[in-house]
């Protein structure tokens, strides 16, 4: 099969390999559609905790059971289903968590095995270019499940790419109010058409209001410092991207914390839960959904692709099989 794997020393290449073979409680998928998420290009340069090498990467998977026609959606995760985590409805933070695209072979590849407990059937009317989508909204969709955002609060995202604007679909979805802090101007012009469809506001400073809930969706520790000074008291700030880099958090910052009681709060993946809402809510907006995508291109476009997502200036590309 055709497939883009990630050599021992992390290098992407189109390559020829064998088909995989379903294990037991697996199923073989044909992929249909498989996003990048720039994780993916990413991990390529630098690693990943989870990334074992060579791995095919890709886990925003739709993909064709052959054996009955059906399409689904693939959580990505293999979770054990008996540790603590998991008996609780937290799966994501499984204790032996092996994730598709990082531990196991995913999706950037024409055939996929995937552990059956990780299917979700998507509707036939919902192209499979949007569906793919569904992983990282579902991310969106933990965080601020984590954050307690409720309809009427007020909500401060950082960041204006394409998991930033799915923060603000999903949060503009529970009824709050959204603003997009976005230092980078050309990044507002290109995200224009889809805040006016959401119907939120962006600015590339921060704006004096106080605000509910911040989320950082770009990997800047001065977002850590901007979004605790905007929280109104008793505020979270949710810490969605991973930073980059080492750095300092001043007393001072932290005697905010502690005189305005306000709180941080980790947010990693999603659960099968979150998949399921977040692919309800795709099907009702399919049309907003459609401006977060750059371009669908085919596997031999991929490694270019991913060259062009480091840059933090597109939107997301689709590989389509």
């Amino acid at each position: 099969m055709k497939a883009l794997q990630l050599d021992i020393d992390g290098r992407p290449a189109l390559k020829s390999l064998p088909c995989p073979e379903p294990g037991p409680g697996e199923t073989l998928l044909r992929v249909s559609h498989c996003a990048i998420c720039r994780t993916d290009a990413k991990m390529s340069l630098a690693g990943h905790r989870d990334l074992s090498l060579p791995r095919v990467p890709g886990h925003e998977i739709v993909g064709k059971d052959e054996t009955d026609g059906s399409f689904y959606l693939v959580w990505p995760g293999h979770a054990c289903e008996a540790c603590e985590p998991c008996r609780s409805g937290r799966e994501n933070l499984c204790d032996r968590m092996r994730i598709l695209g990082f531990h196991r072979d995913g999706g950037f590849a024409q055939w996929v095995t995937v552990p059956k407990a990780s299917l979700i059937p998507v509707s036939p009317g919902l192209p499979g270019r949007i569906a793919c989508l569904t992983e990282p909204l579902a991310c969106t969709l933990n965080a601020l499940e984590l954050s307690g955002l409720s309809a009427g609060q007020r909500v401060l995202i950082f960041g204006a790419g394409p998991v930033g604007l799915m923060m603000a679909l999903s949060a503009h979805s529970l009824g709050a109010l959204v603003h997009i802090v976005e230092c980078d101007s050309l990044k507002l012009e290109l995200s224009g058409r889809f805040r006016e469809a959401v119907g939120v506001e962006a600015s590339t400073g921060c704006p004096d209001e106080p605000y509910h809930v911040a989320v950082n969706a770009a990997p800047s520790p001065v977002t850590l410092q901007q979004g605790i000074s905007r929280l109104k008291p008793g505020g979270l700030f949710c810490l969605f991207s991973g930073f980059i880099g080492d750095f300092s958090i001043p007393g001072a910052l932290l005697n905010e914390l502690h005189y305005r009681q306000l709180r941080v709060a980790g947010a990693y993946g999603c659960t099968r839960k979150n998949m399921m809402q977040a692919l309800s809510l795709l099907a009702d907006h399919a049309r907003i959904a459609e401006l977060l995508i750059e371009e669908v291109i085919g596997l031999e476009e991929s490694v270019d692709a991913m060259d062009r997502m480091l840059s933090a200036r597109t939107m997301k590309f689709v590989i389509e099989f």
